[in-house]
């Protein structure tokens, strides 16, 4: 009788790690397994530890003896002993967790599935960092590859993350092919071809390592020319499934992408011959399946460039342009990159740059830089503060306002008849006026290797009441709270609209027990607009838009942080409903769009007749105030239009997943607004106008727990505590007392593989008043999980990136062991994680902060 998977181990050159390996399949939760180790010849003494495990476990590892002939012919060596329902594949010098098996078989039993994957780790032992790989897009799977093709693009073609129905295997009689490296592309794509459904288990199972010494895929061979005779292979394999045209996009993008890696990779080739033939094959192969794949858009300009970088895109699909780089020395491209990497990498330039101006330059009195979303925006409490201080200071202070876009800005400041300064956000001045400025204010964060000075004075408004869960209470994306939190712990003022604001930003930062500034609740100088009624009426019509009804929406992020990259798959999510929406209104209603920054530029509004973006010469704020109803899902912009007691619409389409992916403080649905949970019901809603004539005006219980403080003078008094140290109109609170309180820093020094040695460093190194530090490069989801789950209320803690600050003669010297100067940079850290806090072993804490 067969079991219910077999895994099959090929083994070559493995003695270091196959222990390892066994180790995590012997112990797999799924009991009715069976594990197929293949010897491939190997030269070492891997066959000892083979027979070892074959003794100790007879009944559930067997052990067979082939000649060399590579991973594939290996793997299809060991499929003709498997009598397992489902397949899988473990390469020997990676592991598995433990419940991997038994959560994959579950998954096919429970969907019916002929194939399930897994996400995985990327565990690269020598930077001692583990990466999670294919988290996520769960709503492509349960289907099959026909009815969702876009699965080929957003999944990994590996073997080893994946079960397969053994039956596919017999039933096809695909195989692996021998004696090529990228086998796993034209084998397994392949087969998906042929499985009536492919499902997904959205946990990370299996232990990638990468850049393990001696790998073929960490060696620049010339046996990656094989990449080209793997995709030979796949397409051929779709014509003769008579599938090659239905999924001709899809192999184009697949083609593209990984021919370009490899481009991308030929400055590391010692012999240069290989990269013009490579070429040569390439582009030749490319025009025979593809003739027209210069024209075909696929997911090209993804995986290449960013989007604004169009000229150089355009040289990527020339092959005279690889030609070029291809047959560029070698020892050049070595001496660019050191170069860059030691001298002229502009982002280390910047940060000497600014240690220069931090340690010699004078902080300028009546000096003021304000900064909003990193320089995306000019708007929100940064900018309604600016406003104010024109307009009272009468030319008093010289203002700068960061831009990352300053061409849009120089027009919206020129319009606007902005008395200020614009400083782009990616240069050398920033540094400059960063270093030197007496006030500072942001919205988000300034860079990681800011430190502020005791003569400046940086009040932090951030950006709404929260809905959604920050820091520590995000269930993923902890470690996203880094520089936020650093920013914080450096401001002299933190600005809450409310108490509820105040208390879960507070607790979530751990900044109880580690700010040392003042925290203000007072209203939010962005809301004061929403005061302003008959402002908003006069806009309208001076928009031209009087008689109309203008919807705003404004979806949330959907991303676990916002340094995450976004997916097509959403990208169609947002078309679709636009779509829908754009065909169900009329010429009188207009649909105003304002999209995250990570997603807006990638939406088409040209297409539509009743949808546009915010305008570009308006404050965002001051429009929203001119429109009628507001759309969105589990944005905090409800909160502040909310004060206009016009309609609100919570458009929560995916409500379930979301609460799933990242969870709130409020449960959406009890709050006292319109909820609509399906994209029909919410065009039901559009066409028949039910939206207009929601209210909430009644709840008084929902207005004093988050409107009370908000003011028309709200920017007035919030200048005040900033530029005259006057509170008369704020509610203040003094954490000066944590500068007197001697605390222990533990730092996490490299990563923490296990649950029980993250329990066992707390046991040691608990106690009231430790701190610990644990840096980003080492953060990964299991430490989200374990803080999440069990710590986040035991541990005071921070995560920090190494970010040292220092000039570059400092870098120079410090690279020569100069032991003052290696102390001078090491002190410049406290100050930038912990300011003004009393380490007790500071001086045993080097080089990690």
């Amino acid at each position: 009788m067969g079991k219910k998977v077999s895994i099959i181990v090929p083994v070559y050159g493995v003695e270091e790690w196959l222990e390892r390996c066994m180790e995590s399949l012997v112990h797999q939760t799924l009991q009715d397994i069976e594990i197929i180790v293949v010897n491939d010849g190997s030269p070492d003494n891997s066959q000892e530890i083979i027979d070892r495990y074959v003794k100790e476990y007879p009944d559930l590892v067997q052990g067979h003896i082939k000649e060399n002939g590579g991973l594939s012919d290996a793997r299809n060596y060991g499929l003709q002993y498997a009598t397992g329902e489902y397949i899988a594949f473990v390469d020997s010098d990676d592991y598995v967790d433990v419940t991997m098996y038994e959560k994959l078989y579950k998954k096919a039993i429970e969907e019916e599935s002929d194939a399930v994957t897994c996400a995985y780790f990327i565990v690269n032992e020598q930077k001692q960092t583990r990466k999670s790989v294919q988290k996520g897009t769960m709503h492509l799977y349960g289907k099959n590859i026909r009815e969702n093709s876009t699965m080929l693009i957003t999944m990994a073609p590996y073997a080893w993350n994946k079960l397969i129905k053994r039956s596919i295997f017999e039933e096809t009689g695909i195989r692996f092919p021998k004696g090529i490296i990228f086998e796993d592309i034209c084998t397994m794509y392949p087969l998906l071809l042929y499985c009536n459904k492919v499902s997904k288990v959205d946990e990370e199972l299996y232990y990638y390592i990468e850049q393990r010494e001696g790998s073929i895929m960490t060696t620049y061979s010339p046996k990656k020319m094989q990449l080209l005779d793997s995709f030979k292979l796949l397409n051929n394999r779709f014509e003769e499934a008579g599938e090659f045209e239905n999924f001709h996009d899809e192999l184009v993008t697949l083609n593209l992408r990984h021919t370009y890696y490899r481009f991308k990779e030929f400055d590391s080739y010692k012999k240069r011959g290989f990269q013009i033939k490579f070429v040569h094959r390439a582009f030749k192969q490319l025009k025979k399946y593809f003739p027209d794949w210069r024209e075909n858009f696929g997911y090209f300009p993804n995986f290449t460039l960013p989007k604004d970088r169009d000229k150089k895109r355009a040289l990527y699909k020339t092959s005279w342009y690889w030609y070029y780089i291809s047959m560029i020395p070698l020892k050049w491209i070595k001496f660019g990159k050191k170069v860059d990497k030691h001298y002229y990498n502009r982002k280390k330039l910047y940060r000497y740059y600014y240690t220069w101006f931090m340690k010699h330059g004078a902080v300028k009195k009546n000096t003021v830089l304000f900064e909003s979303f990193h320089g995306k925006d000019l708007s929100d409490s940064p900018l309604a503060m600016m406003q104010e201080l024109l307009k009272e200071s009468k030319g008093k202070y010289k203002i700068y306002f960061t831009t990352n876009d300053y061409d849009t800005h120089k027009k919206f400041v020129k319009e606007n008849n902005l008395d200020i300064e614009l400083v782009k956000l990616k240069s050398f001045k920033y540094q400059k006026v960063l270093a030197t400025s007496k006030y500072l204010v942001n919205n988000v964060s300034f860079p990681p290797y800011f430190i502020k000075r005791k003569e400046q004075v940086f009040m932090n408004t951030w950006h709404g009441t929260p809905l959604k869960t920050l820091g520590k209470n995000m269930r993923k994306g902890i470690d996203s709270m880094h520089n936020i939190q650093h920013n914080f712990l450096q401001a002299d003022y933190l600005l809450f609209p409310n108490e509820f604001t105040k208390d879960h930003m507070m607790e979530d930062y751990n900044l109880n027990d580690l700010y040392t500034g003042k925290t203000v609740v007072c209203g939010y100088p962005r809301n004061s607009i929403f005061m302003d009624a008959e402002g908003g009426k006069e806009l309208k019509k001076a928009l031209g838009y009087e008689g109309k009804t203008l919807y705003t929406y404004m979806p949330t992020w959907r991303g676990k942080n916002s340094y995450q990259g976004i997916g097509a798959d959403y990208l169609d999510q947002i078309n679709e409903i636009l779509e829908a929406v754009d065909e169900a209104l009329n010429d009188d209603q207009i649909f105003f769009v304002n999209l995250h920054p990570n997603v807006g530029n990638r939406v088409d509004f040209t297409i539509f007749n009743h949808i546009k973006p915010f305008p570009d010469n308006v404050p965002k704020y001051e429009f929203i105030n001119c429109t009628d109803v507001l759309v969105t899902d589990y944005s905090s912009i409800f909160f502040d239009f909310s004060i206009t007691k016009k309609p609100i619409v919570l458009f929560m389409y995916d409500y379930d997943e979301y609460m799933e992916e990242r969870g709130t403080y409020i449960d959406a649905k009890k709050l006292p607004f319109t909820k609509v949970y399906d994209q029909e019901s919410f065009i039901n809603g559009l066409k028949e106008g039910t939206f207009l004539t929601s209210t909430y005006e009644d709840d008084k219980e929902y207005y004093e727990k988050y409107i009370k403080y908000d003011s028309i003078d709200a920017s007035k008094y919030v200048n005040e505590v900033v530029f005259e140290e006057n509170y008369t109109h704020a509610k203040i609170e003094d954490y000066a007392f944590n500068k007197e309180i001697e605390r222990k820093l533990y730092v996490f020094k490299k990563r923490v593989d296990t649950k029980e040695e993250f329990d066992q460093i707390y046991e040691e190194n608990k106690g009231d008043n430790t701190v610990f530090a644990i840096r980003r490069k080492f953060f990964d989801i299991k430490i989200n999980q374990w803080l999440y789950d069990e710590y986040n209320d035991k541990m005071t803690y921070i995560i920090y990136g190494y970010c040292p600050v220092m000039t570059w003669l400092e870098m120079r010297i410090r690279n020569h062991r100069v032991e003052r100067y290696k102390k001078r940079v090491r002190e410049r850290g406290f100050d930038r994680s912990l300011p003004n806090l009393k380490i007790s072993n500071r001086d045993e804490i080097r080089n990690v902060i």
